[in-house]
């Protein structure tokens, strides 16, 4: 008996792959749940083993797998209903497309292969191979402008945002900004403490820990100057649990981290036992002028951080925006801010899925982002 093994994310899933490449005959062997998934972003996976087995003569053959799974009846009925489903949308786009009335049957069926007109501009975004093939099998072969109204739904969907700061918390709010050199956190450290210290009226202070005593706090400390908020630098875990008791009275401690590179593990380390007695909800802060690699390391590097969502910096100054998608697709984790510019407080915006994904495709008619004020009036509230 030949047997083969399938992975899905459900049973029916499964099931389907089965009948669609070994008929009814198939037997199932064993099925059980395992996890897959990348560094991030682990999730429960059926796994079913069947097998073919050829009729032997004078003995009984085995039940097929209609026989076997009492499902069948109803994942017949299933497939039909899919299909059918399946055809009514493809019916509906093509009805809601302006150019889908002169437009042949065959340009109505979904096409993720090579030849696709949408899978080059894509990769000229720096949106990687198999990543862009996967979203253009979504993508029905359609007239040019649906298509990319599609696609450009099709990459929100894939785009996960998330993570704001509340305006107000019955709690105390402590905030880490972790990420390598040179992205911007401590610029990004001033919008955010001025949005909330200024704009929302809230008790901020603002906390440095620079574990390498290299006193590269004095950006911070003219801003906290500047905005009349107190400051506390921090150099070990003692001296970060004496900020925070110095704090306790404020509603909002925004923490600065500043020190090594990404590759310094060392630093990395020691830098994370400092933090711990902030229990801070935490931020990776990347530059969007980053390509993938780069931002896919500092991923996996400051994960030990355990980074609720992410703050994407130097918007203004990227020349692509593939990279962000593709970070979004390996990583998981939800896009919180942009940042647009140097200014502060005006130059960062809460994440929108929408302006992203037409940057990816250069859609700059929709890209200009909302004012700030307009922007955080309808900010999400985590």
């Amino acid at each position: 008996m030949q047997t083969k093994t399938y992975v899905a994310p459900t049973k029916l899933e499964a099931l389907l792959k089965i009948r669609e490449e070994l008929g009814a005959d198939a037997v199932i062997l064993s099925e059980r749940t395992i996890q897959k998934g990348g560094l991030f972003r682990r999730k429960p996976m059926v796994e079913i083993t069947v097998g073919i087995k050829e009729p032997e003569s004078g003995k009984v053959e085995p039940k097929g797998i209609d026989s076997i799974d009492p499902t069948q009846t109803r994942l017949r009925r299933l497939e039909r209903e899919l299909s059918e489903l399946k055809e009514l949308v493809q019916k509906l786009i093509i009805a809601g497309a302006p150019e889908a009335e002169t437009a042949p049957p065959s340009q109505a069926v979904v096409a993720p292969s090579e030849d696709h007109p949408l899978l080059r501009p894509l990769l000229a975004a720096g949106v990687e191979p198999d990543i862009a093939r996967e979203l253009l099998r979504r993508v029905p072969r359609i007239p040019q402008n649906a298509a990319m109204d599609a696609l450009k739904r099709t990459l929100m969907t894939r785009i996960p945002i998330g993570g704001t700061l509340r305006r107000e918390s019955r709690t105390q709010q402590v905030v880490a900004l972790v990420g390598p050199t040179g992205v911007g956190k401590t610029t990004t450290i001033a919008k955010l403490a001025a949005i909330h210290a200024l704009d929302y009226n809230r008790r901020v202070a603002l906390l440095s820990l620079d574990t390498y005593r290299i006193g590269a706090v004095e950006q911070l400390r003219t801003y906290a100057s500047i905005m009349n908020l107190p400051l506390h630098i921090a150099t070990t875990p003692e001296e970060v649990k004496e900020g925070l008791e110095l704090f306790r009275g404020y509603e909002l401690v925004l923490i600065d981290t500043v020190g090594r590179g990404q590759r310094d593990e060392a630093h990395l380390t020691e830098m994370h036992r400092a933090l711990a007695p902030a229990n801070a909800q935490t931020y990776l802060v990347l530059s969007a002028t980053s390509d993938t690699a780069v931002m896919l390391e500092a991923a996996q590097k400051f994960a030990i951080f355990e980074p609720e969502s992410l703050i994407l910096t130097k918007t203004d100054e990227a020349v692509r925006f593939g990279n962000c998608v593709n970070l979004c697709v390996r990583v998981g984790l939800p896009i919180a801010y942009f940042t647009t510019g140097q200014r502060v407080p005006e130059d960062i915006q809460p994440a929108d899925a929408r302006w992203l994904a037409c940057k990816v495709l250069a859609d700059l008619s929709e890209c200009t982002p909302p004012t700030r004020p307009l922007a955080f009036a309808h900010q999400e509230e985590v």
